[in-house]
């Protein structure tokens, strides 16, 4: 496959997942722009404040705190805080959304373990480390600054 071919390949899933997640987020109950949030919530590998939230899925502070009254009225998530700076409000989302997020995508989970049993387990580690490593790049891209 030529890099241009794998570039587009790339382009289609992202497409492909874009979708996915409306069609999650109305499965969840949740408007796009809110289940964004919450997948952000439910994948960072940092604890996430309301700012820092409103930052990933393009707010402003106010709109953020609109946001998070709105996750939490709806049981989504739990305002906690920091353990580390108690002047620090996090955000943690409820078990009662995980565990209906988690119901949604078990299809998906199963869909993609069975696809990856077609692949050897070399195949399977380099697939994995390009994913990785595009993740990573599509996060720099992303945080590159508008012109």
């Amino acid at each position: 496959m030529r890099n241009e071919d794998l570039a587009w390949a790339l382009h289609h899933v992202a497409v492909a997942a874009a979708g996915l997640d409306v069609a999650l987020g109305r499965r969840l109950g949740l408007s796009p722009g809110d289940y964004l949030a919450m997948k952000h919530l439910m994948t960072s590998e940092e604890a996430l404040g309301p700012v820092e939230l409103g930052a990933l899925v393009g707010l402003t502070s106010g709109s953020a705190t609109g946001l998070v009254d709105r996750l939490e009225r709806a049981d989504h998530v739990r305002r906690l805080r920091d353990p580390h700076d108690r002047r620090r409000l996090i955000l943690e989302p409820t078990e009662r959304a995980v565990a209906a997020a988690e119901a949604e995508l078990r299809p998906l989970d199963d869909a993609i373990r069975e696809l990856a049993a077609n692949y050897t387990e070399q195949e399977r580690a380099t697939i994995g480390r390009f994913l990785r490593e595009i993740t990573g790049v599509y996060r720099a891209f992303s945080r590159q600054r508008t012109r």
